[in-house]
């Protein structure tokens, strides 16, 4: 019982820094690759003990599941593998003292929690700072995939959208309704053309074959009011600038007002899709 609670633990710990490292990476790599190599990870390091070498050993394993073998990809993710290591690690040793007469469950709840707060404030910190290092304007194509059909719009990527699905954390990109009209299901398209952003509760009212489809999201108005709109979830969509990148998973919201979008264009991207094509797109372009 106590390999089995220590293999548990480890776990966690070590998809808590998978998942770190992917969001910083813009690897995109899945959950269940993270979790597979958390487990692994895990699992060698109870077998073989916290040896340093066994400790290299699980490491270099467990980069190597989650993110391949191309080598600038695995130096990426090993060093911010280790700087989240060490950050996290140093936070766990202050705050544990604090814990000797708490019950240890409680304590393993604190301590996984305190690990995923403290690592998401550095991700968003690491946001805000680099947002400042990019264009502020950036225009491209987009190809999307979407109910069996390939659509191709103008887009750019606006710095000031940084609206994210708050379950999935997954981005909020805002495109035309009417270029995407005659690919929509019908009863879908119906849906949304009723739905009130000022009654969420209409969401139940999205028909069944397509309740795995939608998803709810919040929006913060200019007059820091919150209305809701219906987002479509996509997981096939590139980016088109001189070379084609995969985006990461992602979700429609279709803007009827596209006349405001400026130059013309069809679709406004999130904020990280710069980071995706400048610092990631050698690795990500096809």
């Amino acid at each position: 019982m106590y390999a089995e609670v220590m293999i548990t633990l480890n776990a966690l710990i070590n998809y808590c820094l998978l998942s770190f490292t992917n969001k910083m990476g813009t690897f995109q790599q899945t959950k269940v690759r993270l979790w597979i190599s958390a487990f692994v990870g895990g699992f060698l390091i109870v077998l073989f003990g916290g040896s340093l070498l066994s400790i290299i050993g699980t490491f270099i394993c467990m980069i190597l599941m989650a993110f391949g073998f191309n080598p600038s990809n695995w130096l990426l993710a090993a060093s911010n593998c280790i700087i989240a290591a060490l950050f996290a690690g140093g936070l766990l040793t202050v705050i544990q003292p604090w814990l000797k007469l708490v019950n240890s469950y409680i304590v393993f709840a604190i301590l996984i929690v305190a690990l995923l707060g403290s690592l998401s404030g550095v991700y968003k910190n690491w946001f805000r700072i680099n947002l400042k290092g990019v264009k502020e304007l950036y225009r491209s194509k987009v190809k999307l995939m979407i109910f069996g059909h390939e659509i191709v719009l103008e887009s750019y990527t606006d710095t000031g959208n940084q609206c994210m699905e708050t379950l999935s954390g997954k981005p909020v990109h805002f495109v035309s309704s009417k270029k995407l009209a005659s690919v929509i299901p019908p009863k879908l398209w119906a849906f949304l053309n009723d739905f009130d952003g000022s009654n969420p509760s209409q969401i139940s009212e999205v028909p069944k074959e397509f309740q795995q489809d939608v998803r709810l999201i919040r929006l913060a108005t200019v007059q820091s009011e919150n209305t809701w709109a219906v987002g479509i979830k996509m997981d096939n969509i590139r980016m088109i600038h001189e070379t084609e990148c995969a985006l990461p998973p992602c979700y429609l919201v279709l803007t009827k007002n596209s006349h405001h979008f400026p130059r013309q264009t069809e679709a406004i991207l999130h904020a990280s899709t710069l980071f995706v094509q400048q610092s990631r797109g050698v690795m990500l372009c096809s």
